[in-house]
């Protein structure tokens, strides 16, 4: 039995996302539920664990989750407005080493400068309409760019300049001309 000593509030739901029972969290706590062992839910004064299939991030306070047993829009439109607990034991203690990732969402605005292409544009919004992140990145001359957000297409992120540094795979920035 899970006792409200046990657990903390961490987050509630906001409203369903397609079709198949994936909602949109926004999250009280800088954490990655892939590591939480699940979701507590006070359903009628019982608190009940909920297991989490996929997590999505989304922007830097919400994500998209799939939750065993949740498989429609409608029981995911149920969740909509609820609160969400994390067992105590799933939240971590501020990061030791201070390190903290960031979301598609922070990277609107930074110069993207490949390794071998050079400057090729400034990010200016993301697709997250797949389980593969993209940003969409704009050159001068105004013709789109997709780029996967992965660590092997990434060097480094500077924060201080707004740039993203990059070494991406031969031919892909031609993919959606």
């Amino acid at each position: 039995m899970i006792l409200r000593t046990d657990i903390t509030e961490a987050g509630a739901f906001n409203k369903p996302h397609g079709i198949k029972g994936e909602i949109s969290a926004t999250l009280d706590y800088d954490i990655d539920l892939n590591e939480a062992k699940c979701i507590i839910m006070d359903v009628e004064g019982i608190f009940v664990p909920f297991f989490i299939k996929s997590v999505r991030p989304k922007t830097a306070e919400t994500c998209l989750l799939t939750i065993d047993g949740i498989d429609s829009e409608q029981k995911a439109r149920q969740l909509s407005g609820k609160t969400f607990y994390l067992l105590n034991s799933d939240i971590p203690e501020d990061d030791a080493d201070g390190e903290d990732g960031l979301y598609a969402s922070e990277l609107i605005g930074y110069t993207v400068i490949d390794s071998i292409l050079g400057k090729l544009g400034e990010v200016t919004d993301y697709n997250d309409s797949t389980d593969n992140i993209l940003l969409i990145v704009t050159p001068p001359e105004g013709k789109e760019i997709y780029i996967p957000v992965a660590d092997e297409f990434i060097d480094e992120i500077d924060i201080d300049n707004n740039t993203l540094h990059t070494s991406l795979p031969q031919g892909i920035v031609d993919l959606n001309n």
